[in-house]
């Protein structure tokens, strides 16, 4: 069973002609060493590395996974998005996860939205670094708002709001906003402004961000400059969905262009064992 799932209502729509931006291959040569904080070559105003990281497996996930597959209208209950917690292999994830990037990475600091599985991850990643670091919530990294639909199974959504799925099947995924609520161009206005903060305050250090899987992709459209299609494609395609407590990490390359510029070097990589996947989808 697949525990990576949005968090969102909508499952993913068929694949656009556009392929997906595949990413770069795994800098197998990383080390502590190699991913120190300040890069002494080349001035530049984007951080040395810039390591994204989705929550961990959620109640929200498993709730929603259930609700989804029993053909129930809603999941959750009155559990507010925002205070939905990890369940106990999703901290075993957080936990591995830490060991890993800790090993690899010296971090200078990391921002954090601020859900409760969101700042669990952080936390308990955070305890596996044999470093201090600095940690700071910010609200721009906030999950996208779902508004009305917030809560709702695809089944609820036909159900409770038809006149919601005629548009979205309009307007398509991308750009369809639900009353009270947001779609990716709101998501990435507000990664835009996020990513001004850290060309102003983090040039040369290694920045961790603990997020969701919307914002992952989100900060992908923006580094890599992807279309609607291109983001769309990755967007629907299995083997690119985005993994609880993966790793995207993007490394400052000073001749990638006339003043260099972030370039993606993983995607989706995670540091916890597969058997805690068998072992839950055997449960």
């Amino acid at each position: 069973m697949n525990t990576a799932k949005h968090c969102g209502p909508w499952s993913s729509q068929p694949s656009p002609s556009v392929p997906p931006a595949s990413p770069a291959a795994s800098d197998n040569s990383n080390s502590v060493a190699a991913t120190q904080s300040r890069s002494p070559s080349v001035a530049s105003k984007w951080p040395s590395h810039l390591v994204i990281v989705r929550h961990a497996e959620s109640q929200r996930n498993i709730w929603k996974e259930i609700a989804t597959a029993r053909r129930e209208l809603v999941y959750g209950g009155k559990v507010r998005d925002m205070d939905v917690p990890l369940t106990a292999n999703g901290e075993k994830q957080a936990v591995a996860t830490g060991l890993g990037l800790g090993a690899e990475f010296k971090f200078d600091r990391v921002f954090v939205s601020p859900f409760q599985r969101t700042m669990e991850t952080a936390r308990l990643m955070i305890e596996q670094f044999p470093y201090a670091v600095e940690t700071i919530e910010d609200e721009r990294l906030r999950e996208i708002d779902f508004g009305v639909l917030d809560g709702l199974t695809k089944h609820g959504i036909a159900h409770l709001h038809p006149e919601e799925k005629a548009r979205r099947l309009k307007l398509g995924k991308y750009h369809h906003r639900p009353p009270a609520g947001e779609n990716y161009p709101d998501v990435a206005l507000r990664l835009h402004s996020f990513l001004g903060t850290l060309t102003r305050e983090t040039a040369g250090e290694s920045v961790l961000v603990v997020c969701h899987s919307v914002v992952v992709l989100i900060f992908r459209k923006l580094l890599e400059r992807l279309s609607e299609q291109q983001l769309l494609a990755i967007d629907a395609d299995k083997d690119q969905e985005v993994r609880n407590c993966s790793v995207t990490h993007y490394k400052f390359d000073p001749g990638a262009s006339a003043n260099g510029k972030l370039v993606l070097r993983d995607f989706n990589r995670v540091y916890y064992s597969e058997n805690l996947q068998m072992k839950k989808a055997a449960e």
